[in-house]
Formats: structure tokens, C-alpha cells, sequence
């Protein structure tokens, strides 16, 4: 079979997969068996060009990972429903539901009863070994189809993302070490407030303050559409975002994550979200429609490889990108109408939490990379997770990264939403140097972005400077330390 005729068949296969698991992440009714179907059809095409082709090398790659994928399914959806079902309480409802790992972040955010909050964190934490041997079972599985091409997933997520492991290990400790202490000051300047305590404890993790720290900003953003203004925001920057579809329903069985799936890239590109409070939404639904945009934005007629292929921070610097909008002063002035007052209360609160967001990476994308590259068992990753979370912000029980949303689910992915952050505060400083202060008002901006985001699997990972100092000195800066 002709390279062409294999990259389209895998086309087809991979849009009636990611149908089926897009309806499973967003609650809605999917068919096991179909999407078991499609994966041995997946490994037999991959198979195929593995057999036949060295090139194109991205093609290649994600032709093991196409395997490893197709292997671990059932161990995934396993994962998938068991977290469901056992990270769950029967003592604490939220809407009439138990509950569990999938509104987790939900109850959090509407409790101010912080006891309540640790005795669920407890308690999910001591039943997520009830999960490990699913978690052990699916990144053994990568291990072994990697490791039948010499290969590691870790290999193949540095090659995409063109950097050493020396250099970005060193990058993940620079960051998280540079934003400690500032976060760790701020944080306890909030606590009060936010957590309704003098300080923040191991139970007060990432996603507590996400949920808490902006409801005073939830007065302003009440009244205010989050679908409405991302849309009329991407008009004005030149986008269409009627392209994409949005599911915003609250189901049950939906994932807690806001998440854009592209099924077919680039006709048929999805935003998934469930509502948990005004502000963060608007961060949710921002981001989740950069991922849209740089969905929408493929050239259908480049190859598969291309439109699909794209490594993981490429994947989040158009979410991150466009979510930045919220970070900056005059967009929330002149768009959203706000007072001075109010933004600086945004741009604090919001660089607060990217403080938070880089010590909570640092240790997560860290850990990931040694689990690779020392073979560490799940014991071994909790207990290391657990040293780096000490050393980054605060001790938090080790079995907690069993629970994250990304980290057990995916075999590297953590490290990209810093390269990422990074790379946006790049590109950032070239929209505002080239096109002016408001450049989301400027054609060619929005074109330039376009630009950017139909490279899709070909864009330049190199051609943006990761400045670790610059980004920290900002993030750094609050205004009440």
C-alpha cells in the first residue's frame, strides 16, 4: 500500500475512534467493542507503514504510539470507568449526584467548609491504590511497543518537542525553583480569604485555589457570556469560530476537564466543558477555543502527518495564546468593559495562579520524565512525585498524581503546557512589537496567528526563545508583595 493510501486510511480510522472517545469523555453513550474494532484496525495500518516507511518521521512516530494507543485501550477504558466508580464518596452530593472523580473539582469549588474538602481529599487519596495497577498496567504497555523500536515514549516526546531532557529538566527546576518563594507568600496572603484558613495545606491543591481564588471576580462576570465573548473576541481577530462545535451540558459520567477534541481536523472540531464558576469558566471556554481555532485553521489539504501530528506543546501554545486575553489589561478594558480596580485584581489573582501553575508543573512534568528514564514502578513515582512537591511548593501524599487528570492518563504530556506558557509570552511580545497594544484588533495579526496555527505538524518548536527569567519576573510581579 501507497503511502498516501495509508495515511488516508488512517485518517478514517482515527475519526471514528476519536468519535467514540470524544462521546465517552463528554458522558455521552460510546460502543466499547467499536472503539476496540477500531483500534486493531489502527495497529494494523500503523503496523504497515512501520513495515514499509521510515519517513515522513513524525508519521513514523506516532505510528508506535498509534500502536501503544490500540494496546492499552482496554486498560484505559478500565482506568476511565474505575476512577469513576471508586475515587467516589457516598457522604457529599453535588446537583444530587455522589461525589467522585469526575465532579471532584466542582465540590470543591462550591464548599467553603475546608474540613469537608480535606475528608474527601483524604479520602480519594487512600482509595487511589485501587487504581495503580491500571496506571501500571497501561505505561507498561508503551514501555513494551517503544521499546520494540528503541525507543521510549520520553525519546519520542523530546524529539517532537526538539530539546535535550538535561535542558528541559533544567528548565522544569528553574521555573518551579523561581516561583516558590513568591508563590508560597501569596499564597499565604490568600489563604484566608480563599481557603478560609490561615494557611494553605497539602489538601489545598492546584485545583482548590483555581475553583476559590477568583469568586470575588464572579460579581463582575455574572451577566457576562463566556461563549458569547470568545466568539465575538476570535470574530474581531479574524477567526470564525461557528466552525467549532460546544458542548457545555452537565453530565454525570463528563469528564471534570474542559477539553477541545479535533475529529476530523480540519471540519469537525469540538469544545467540551462543564460550568463551575463564572471567571474560571471564562478561562476554560478561552482556552478550549484556542485549541479550536488551531483546529480549524489546518489546510485540508495538507497531508494527514500535518494536520495531525503536532507535538504536545504546539498542541497547547494557540489554548494558551488565546487564553492570555485574560492577562491582558487593556482586552479586559476595552472588551469586557472593567474597571482598573477590577483588572488588577484579575491580573494578581490570575499570576498568582501561574505561580501555582508552574511549582504544581515543575513537579509533575519532572517526575514524569525520571519515570521513563528510571524505570520507576508506581510506588516508586509516588513517593518521588511526593519529594518534588516538597521541594517545589508544598508536601502533598504521593498517590495524589494517580488522580490528575493528565499525569496517569497520558505517557508525557505535563512538560508541554510550561514549554508552551513560555513560548506564548514570545509570541505575545512579537504581536505587541509588530502590530501595537491592541494587535488582536489588527487583520494582520489575526493573520500572522493563522499563519502560525496552519503549520500545525510543521511548526518551528525552535524559533521561539524559552526565557525562563523574563516569564518569572512577570509572573513574579503582584502587586500586594
Amino acid at each position: 500500500m501507497s503511502l498516501e493510501k495509508i495515511a488516508s486510511r488512517y485518517e478514517k480510522l482515527t475519526v471514528q475512534f476519536s468519535e467514540q472517545r470524544y462521546n465517552q469523555m463528554a458522558g455521552l453513550s460510546y460502543d466499547r467493542g467499536m472503539m476496540k474494532k477500531l483500534s486493531d484496525q489502527l495497529i494494523e495500518v500503523s503496523l504497515e507503514f512501520l513495515g514499509n516507511f521510515v519517513e515522513p518521521r513524525s508519521m513514523y512516530l506516532t505510528s508506535i504510539a498509534t500502536v501503544a494507543d490500540a494496546e492499552k485501550l482496554e486498560t484505559e477504558l478500565d482506568l476511565h470507568d474505575q476512577r469513576m466508580e471508586k475515587i467516589s464518596t457516598e457522604k457529599y452530593r453535588i446537583a444530587g449526584r455522589r461525589v467522585n472523580w469526575g465532579n471532584w473539582r466542582q465540590f470543591n469549588s462550591g464548599t467553603d467548609d475546608y474540613m469537608k474538602r480535606k475528608e474527601v481529599f483524604d479520602d480519594f487519596i487512600a482509595k487511589a491504590p485501587d487504581i495503580a495497577f491500571l496506571v501500571e498496567k497501561r505505561m507498561g504497555i508503551s514501555e513494551d511497543v517503544y521499546e520494540k523500536y528503541d525507543l521510549t515514549p520520553l525519546d519520542s516526546y523530546l524529539e517532537f518537542e526538539g530539546i535535550r531532557y538535561d535542558e528541559l529538566r533544567d528548565l522544569l527546576i528553574r521555573l518551579g525553583d523561581g516561583a516558590k518563594d513568591t508563590f508560597l507568600a501569596a499564597a499565604a496572603h490568600f489563604a484566608p480569604e480563599v481557603l478560609g484558613k490561615k494557611k494553605m495545606e497539602y489538601y489545598d491543591d492546584y485545583y482548590t485555589w483555581r475553583g476559590h481564588i477568583y469568586e470575588p471576580l464572579n460579581k463582575y462576570f455574572e451577566k457576562i457570556d463566556a461563549l458569547d465573548e470568545v466568539k465575538r473576541f476570535l470574530v474581531t481577530f479574524g477567526f470564525n469560530p461557528s466552525k467549532i462545535m460546544v458542548d457545555a451540558e452537565d453530565r454525570e459520567k463528563k469528564s471534570p476537564s474542559a477539553f477541545c477534541y479535533g475529529i476530523q481536523i480540519p471540519n469537525d472540531v469540538r469544545v467540551c466543558f462543564r460550568k463551575v464558576s463564572p471567571f474560571a469558566d471564562f478561562g476554560s471556554v478561552f482556552h478550549e477555543f484556542g485549541h479550536g481555532i488551531h483546529g480549524i485553521c489546518a489546510n485540508p489539504d495538507d497531508p494527514v502527518w500535518k494536520r495531525y501530528v503536532v507535538p504536545r506543546s504546539v498542541a497547547e501554545t494557540f489554548s494558551i495564546l488565546i487564553e492570555s486575553m485574560l492577562d491582558t489589561p487593556l482586552f479586559l478594558k476595552q472588551e469586557l468593559k472593567l474597571s482598573d480596580r477590577v483588572i488588577n485584581e484579575i491580573i494578581d489573582r490570575r499570576r498568582f495562579m501561574e505561580l501555582a501553575f508552574l511549582t504544581f508543573y515543575a513537579a509533575n512534568g519532572i517526575m514524569k520524565m525520571e519515570f521513563w528514564k528510571k524505570g520507576y514502578s508506581i510506588e516508586e513515582a509516588a513517593k518521588r512525585w511526593q519529594e518534588l512537591t516538597k521541594r517545589f511548593f508544598i508536601e502533598v501524599p504521593g498517590n495524589y498524581w494517580l488522580l490528575h487528570h493528565v499525569m496517569p492518563s497520558y505517557d508525557m504530556y505535563s512538560p508541554s503546557y510550561v514549554i508552551a506558557s513560555i513560548r506564548v509570552a514570545a509570541v505575545r511580545e512579537r504581536l505587541r512589537q509588530d502590530y501595537g497594544e491592541v494587535w488582536w484588533k489588527d487583520s494582520d495579526a489575526g493573520n500572522f496567528v493563522k499563519g502560525l496555527a496552519e503549520t500545525r505538524g510543521e511548526f518551528d518548536v525552535k524559533a521561539w526563545k524559552l526565557d525562563a527569567e523574563s516569564y518569572l519576573k512577570e509572573a513574579r510581579s503582584l502587586s500586594f508583595l
